[in-house]
């Protein structure tokens, strides 16, 4: 997914056609935003400027200055990564990645894991694959739990969370409006939300009431996140083998 794909997909249903034309012009090429005026980026995707300021407040902004001050917040955030020796690059990822976690923090998210009465793990996009290991590998464990990675899924899990239950988010922004917004109603339901993100702040590790984050530097080809997601699986797997050390045993 591209940059607003990745954030607002969940919005998609309530954009007229037109609308959803240009929303998928700016997705391909969300540097335009932060480039063009209203009226030229209006011209730019054949569009006008009444559809567009319709569209970013249906995204849920007050209009266009907003989404492009978001916008240009976002792109500030990628980083081109032009690195040459790939083994070199690795090497330091993993080292920084592990650096910034605890041994204390990894017992504690086994710990809630072990404590909670039902487990929802939560991924889509990309990451989803990350959250199906995990529900898996914890079923191998005689754990149960349930991963979730449909929209329609995501508006129903605040209904079914009580105060006792445990929802770990998996995500790579930390700004997924979908995920975002599921966590903030789960939280309100007195739920124990955890979440596993790449980047250390974010919306939804603000959210959480514990984070783990990668650190690892965004990656981009043509505005589509093409950063690793195996930095997020070894969290996932650090994570399964404390709870195994820990408690697979009782």
């Amino acid at each position: 997914m591209g940059l607003l794909m990745d954030l607002y997909e969940n919005k998609l249903t309530e954009l007229s056609e037109s609308e959803k034309a240009v929303f998928l012009e700016l997705d391909n090429s969300p540097e335009l935003i932060s480039q063009l005026n209203l009226t030229d980026l209006a011209h730019k995707v054949a569009s006008s400027n009444s559809t567009i300021i319709r569209l970013t407040q249906k995204l849920g902004f007050q209009g266009f200055s907003q989404f492009k001050y978001e916008t240009d917040r976002l792109l500030s955030q990628t980083v081109y990564i032009k690195e040459k020796d790939l083994l070199g690059q690795y090497k330091n990822f993993f080292q920084n990645s592990l650096d910034l976690i605890t041994l204390e923090t990894l017992e504690y998210f086994a710990q809630k894991i072990k404590q909670a009465n039902n487990l929802f793990l939560i991924g889509v996009g990309l990451t989803k694959p990350i959250a199906e290991y995990m529900s898996k590998r914890l079923y191998q464990l005689n754990r149960p739990s349930m991963y979730i990675y449909e929209s329609h899924m995501l508006d129903l899990l605040p209904q079914l969370i009580k105060s006792d239950d445990l929802v770990i988010f998996m995500s790579m922004s930390g700004e997924t409006k979908s995920l975002t917004v599921s966590a903030t109603k789960v939280k309100q339901k007195g739920g124990t939300i955890l979440s596993i993100t790449n980047s250390p702040s974010n919306s939804l590790n603000k959210i959480a009431n514990r984070s783990i984050a990668s650190g690892v530097p965004t990656n981009v080809f043509h505005n589509y996140d093409i950063t690793s997601r195996a930095f997020l699986m070894i969290h996932a797997d650090l994570i399964l083998e404390i709870y195994l050390k820990k408690y697979s045993n009782e």
